[in-house]
């Protein structure tokens, strides 16, 4: 029996021996503590000494950092120079190993299968242990093919943006907390959040000219099992988002300048153009509208721009499809896509077509039935299959004729190699057959035949123009609604800059408070030395306590509301929603109105302590 081979094993296996990684991650690759050999606790002297020691024997310079899936890097005296010269920088110590015998896992099966044996969190692994299980999947599964052991990956990753900065620098130093000073952790915290999706974001963005939907569905999955994501997680996300629509705009072009190309105006006359507009038309119900109305509608949220950009886009690209569909008698097909249009983004226009459309169908149906009352099985029951009687000779031909037509003409499938012009041509040319030879020798009809076409070449005249105008108009109007979100948004983010200035006038005042704080401390041994109290000192002794406790009541209220406002600012921020906006200018408001009472009232107990001190001397 044939052992079932493991995610890793298949992995592996697709990797070439040979493979060049250059071209994977700077960050990584050419890490100058990777290519040095060197602990990322190293000090600048012990970085002198390891450069020095490969310098004298580069042949017999093997560090134990070396024994990793990706081999030794390329040393060369040029490199290694470079490498001394920017090992000092914190973002390449958050991409590279403190311990040799770690690094020496990556890509060890027995360490890959052990680590993600289960979910890991800040409490249950080490840095070392999560970089060589991210760095790893980052170089060798950039197609995201190994599912779960992503999850886990990143949501680690979420939670380590989610930690104190002393935290975080006890899981990254292996509670080393003593190692720098407090700035330092902070930076190295910093440095971390701005830089340790960079891998994912390079892997999004390396498709710049191919861009396969399947796969950007198959990231955007991955990266919603992260669990409450932050802000970093949620801007990789609008990355697909705007790969979604580049992959929809794409798709138009092709219908619109390769599916359409032979299509000359809005009315399709020629066999040629009828084929055009209907394989235009296939493609846009079978192969793009699937995709996309999943895309709005399971994908990104409604309440996101995208959304509703997308949706808006969809009519405004082919809104021309549907009406060269409408003049060329296809309405059935021309309503569908109306249809379709209004279940995207209701239009007061689009549904104005619906109506027209299903009136013209209505009235076509009547137009042709009310000749041919007897060819239903109803009226003649010679049409009936099971009466036994044979049907009209004539009748039965044309609607053989007619079935055959619709089931080559609309059939969804337009890559199956059929010539559809010579189908419809051979269909046309049985139907021309039908007519009588005594009415194809009347000159008469030659003369109506040009009327005709005279005629229709005016009115395909006086319906381009009419189209050109309307198209005009439908992307007028989408273009000043889009003005109108643009405006919305500027105004709103006005409201959130004055959200930060107010954060920091609060700042300003607590340091005030603070100093505040320090001559009080002072000012207290003076007062409780006093040797003689009067009535009036007293008095003024309990208006001050009284005013203390209304001051600090307003500090406490005050830094709640600071907080309500970070809050509502950072959901502003990831969800750029208007209501937002209108609680944060609530909350300034009443920020503003208790911040001005509070001023008064320490102005107020200034004076009194000023006179407080005046009577105890």
């Amino acid at each position: 029996m044939a052992i079932r081979q493991s995610a890793y094993d298949n992995l592996i296996a697709g990797i070439n021996k040979n493979e060049d990684f250059n071209d994977a991650f700077e960050m990584i690759i050419n890490n100058p503590y990777r290519i040095l050999g060197a602990s990322t606790y190293c000090d600048e002297a012990e970085l002198k000494a390891l450069y020095n020691q490969w310098k004298n024997a580069p042949e017999k310079y093997k560090p134990k950092f070396d024994k990793t899936k990706l081999g030794a890097p390329n040393r060369t005296k040029e490199n290694m120079v470079w490498a001394l010269e920017n090992a000092d920088s914190y973002v390449y110590k958050i991409f590279w190993f403190s311990d040799p015998d770690v690094a020496a896992r990556l890509g060890n099966k027995g360490d890959f299968i052990e680590f993600f044996g289960k979910k890991r969190g800040v409490n249950t692994t080490d840095y070392n242990s999560f970089l060589a299980q991210y760095i790893f999947l980052c170089i060798f599964d950039r197609n995201f093919t190994l599912t779960e052991q992503w999850k886990i990956i990143l949501n680690l990753i979420n939670d380590l943006l989610n930690v104190s900065v002393g935290r975080f620098w006890g899981f990254f130093s292996g509670n080393k907390i003593e190692a720098i000073d407090n700035n330092k952790m902070a930076f190295l915290y910093n440095e971390f959040k701005d830089n340790i999706l960079y891998p994912i974001k390079e892997i999004v963005n390396r498709q710049n000219i191919r861009i396969d939907l399947e796969e950007i569905i198959h990231m955007h999955k991955i990266l919603s099992s992260v669990e409450k994501p932050q802000l970093p997680f949620s801007r990789i996300q609008n990355i697909l988002f705007e790969k979604m629509e580049r992959w929809f705009v794409k798709e138009a072009d092709y219908v619109n300048n390769v599916l359409l190309a032979k299509v000359t105006g809005v009315n399709a006359t020629s066999m040629e153009e009828k084929l055009a507009i209907t394989n235009a038309y296939n493609y846009i119900m079978s192969t793009i509208a699937p995709e996309f109305k999943n895309i709005v509608t399971d994908i990104i949220p409604n309440e996101h721009s995208m959304n509703t950009r997308l949706r808006m886009m969809f009519s405004g690209k082919f809104i021309v499809v549907s009406k060269i569909l409408s003049n060329a008698g296809l309405y059935n097909e021309s309503l569908k896509l109306y249809q379709l249009f209004n279940e995207l983004f209701e239009d007061e226009y689009i549904s104005g077509e619906i109506t027209n459309l299903s009136k013209l169908i209505k009235q076509e149906e009547k137009t042709r039935m009310a000749p041919h009352a007897a060819a239903t099985a109803m009226g003649n029951p010679s049409m009936d299959e099971n009466s036994g009687l044979a049907p009209p000779a004539e009748l039965g031909e044309l609607e053989a004729l007619e079935k055959e037509r619709k089931k080559e003409f609309f059939k969804r499938n337009v890559r199956t190699g059929i010539d559809y012009k010579e189908v419809i041509q051979g269909v046309l040319n049985n139907e021309l057959r039908l007519v009588k030879t005594e009415e194809e020798e009347i000159p008469l009809i030659e003369r109506v035949v040009e009327e005709a076409a005279a005629e229709a070449e005016a009115e395909a005249l006086r319906m381009r123009a009419a189209m050109e105008e309307m198209q005009r108009r439908h992307e007028q109007e989408l273009q000043d609604k889009i003005d109108e979100l643009n405006r919305e948004y500027k105004h709103s983010m006005k409201k959130w800059v004055s959200a930060i200035l107010i954060i920091l006038v609060l700042t300003i005042s607590s340091i005030g408070m603070l100093i505040y704080e320090l001559l009080k401390t002072n000012a207290g041994p003076d007062m409780a030395n006093a040797v003689a109290v009067s009535s009036d000192v007293e008095t003024m002794q309990k208006t001050l306590k009284t005013e203390k406790g209304e001051i600090e009541e307003m500090e406490s209220k005050l830094s709640d509301i600071n907080a309500a406002i970070a809050e509502i600012s950072r959901k502003y921020e990831e969800n750029n929603d208007e209501k937002y906006a209108d609680q944060l200018a609530e909350k300034q408001a009443e920020y503003n109105k208790l911040y001005s009472q509070y001023t008064d009232n320490v102005t107020k107990y200034n004076q009194h302590l000023d006179e407080y001190k005046a009577m105890s001397q």
